[in-house]
C-alpha cells in the first residue's frame, strides 16, 4: 500500500508539474516580444548573474558542510560540495525531493550517517531558512512601508502566517519537550524532524556559523536578483529586492513539483503585483534566476558527478569484499 501511494503522490508530481511547464510555456508565448529582451543581454550583465549565482550556489554547499559538521563526519571537497551540487541537479527535474533521498543515500553508504540525521539536516534546512527569510521579508516590508508608503495587505498575511508556523514547530519542538501533541508522536517523519531539530540547536557554535552561512548565501541572491531586475529594464533598491529575494526563497521551501518550476514564477510575479509593478516582471526576473542557477549547478554538478557516484559504487562493494 504504501509503494501504491508513493508512486501515486509521484504520478501527481510528475503531472502537476507537466501542467504548470505547459502553462509558462504558454505564458512565455503569449509575451514573447517582452521575453525576447532576455536572449539580448550583455556580456556584463551575464558575468554577473553567473558570478553572484556561483556565490550563492557554494554558500549553499558551505551550509550544509556546517550542519553535516554537527554530527562529527569527515568530509572531503566532494562529500559536501560534490553532493550538494549533484542533488540540486537532481531536485531540477526529480519528484518528491529525490534531491534529498539521493544526499541521505549518500551519506549512508558512503559515511555511515543515519538516515535520522538526514532528516535532522533536512528538518534544519527549512526551518532556518524559513526563518530567515521571514525575517527579511519583515525589515523590506518595514523598510518599504516607511520609506515608499506602500504596505501590500497580502504580502503582511504571509508574513503573519509564516511566524506563526515557525513560532508553532518552535514551541513543540523546544517548549512541550515529552508532552507533544499526538499527531507528532504518530508520524515518525514529523518526530524524527523535531528531535532532530532540537538536537541541532544544541551546537551554539553551529548556530553562529549557520547565521553567517545564510547571510552571506541570501546576499549573494540579493545582488543575483538586482542584476537581473536591472537586466529587464527596473532599478531595485536594496531593501526592494530583499523582499523578492525573501519571496523567492519562501516559495522554494516547499517544493510540490521538480524545481517548483511554474509555481516559483507565479509568486514572484504576484509580489511584484502587490507592489505596483507588472506580473511579467517578476515572472522575467524569476526566470533569469531559475536559468542562471540552473546552469551553474548543472556544470558544477556535472564535474562533481563522477567521483561522487564513483563513492557510491566503490562503497557498494565494500560489504561484498568483506564477505
Amino acid at each position: 500500500m504504501t509503494e501504491k501511494k508513493l508512486n501515486l503522490k509521484k504520478m501527481l508530481s510528475l503531472s502537476l508539474s507537466a501542467v504548470l511547464v505547459v502553462l509558462l510555456a504558454l505564458y512565455i508565448w503569449q509575451n514573447r516580444h517582452d521575453m525576447a529582451q532576455l536572449l539580448r543581454l550583455d556580456a556584463g550583465t551575464v558575468a554577473l548573474m553567473f558570478l553572484f549565482g556561483l556565490g550563492g550556489c557554494v554558500m549553499n554547499c558551505v551550509y550544509h558542510r556546517i550542519i553535516l559538521s554537527t554530527f562529527k563526519v569527515e568530509l572531503d571537497l566532494v562529500d559536501w560540495m560534490g553532493v550538494v551540487m549533484v542533488s540540486n541537479v537532481i531536485a531540477f527535474v526529480m519528484p518528491l525531493r529525490a534531491d534529498l533521498i539521493f544526499s541521505a543515500a549518500y551519506y549512508k553508504k558512503v559515511k555511515g550517517l543515519a538516515y535520522t540525521r538526514s532528516v535532522s539536516i533536512a528538518a534544519g534546512n527549512v526551518v532556518f531558512g524559513v526563518a530567515f527569510a521571514l525575517l527579511e521579508t519583515a525589515v523590506a516590508l518595514i523598510l518599504t512601508g516607511i520609506i515608499d508608503g506602500k504596505w501590500p495587505l497580502a504580502l503582511w498575511l504571509i508574513l503573519i502566517v509564516g511566524v506563526i508556523g515557525v513560532a508553532a514547530f518552535l514551541v513543540i519542538a523546544l517548549v512541550l519537550g515529552d508532552h507533544q501533541p499526538a499527531f507528532v508522536r504518530k508520524y515518525r517523519i514529523v518526530r524524527e524532524m523535531v528531535e532532530g531539530f532540537v538536537q541541532l540547536l544544541r551546537d551554539k557554535r553551529m548556530l553562529l556559523q549557520v547565521v553567517v552561512c545564510l547571510a552571506v548565501n541570501h546576499f549573494f541572491h540579493l545582488l543575483l536578483y538586482m542584476v537581473c531586475f536591472r537586466a529587464i529594464g527596473m532599478e531595485m533598491t536594496i531593501y526592494q529586492a530583499l523582499l523578492y529575494n525573501s519571496m523567492s526563497k519562501l516559495s522554494s521551501m516547499l517544493t510540490i513539483v521538480p524545481g517548483n518550476i511554474g509555481i516559483k514564477e507565479a509568486v514572484m510575479g504576484f509580489a511584484t503585483g502587490m507592489m505596483g509593478n507588472l506580473f511579467q516582471s517578476g515572472v522575467m526576473v524569476s526566470l533569469l534566476q531559475r536559468v542562471t542557477l540552473m546552469i551553474v549547478y548543472i556544470v558544477v554538478g556535472g564535474l562533481f558527478a563522477w567521483p561522487v557516484f564513483r563513492k557510491m559504487k566503490l562503497a557498494d562493494q565494500k560489504p561484498e569484499e568483506a564477505q
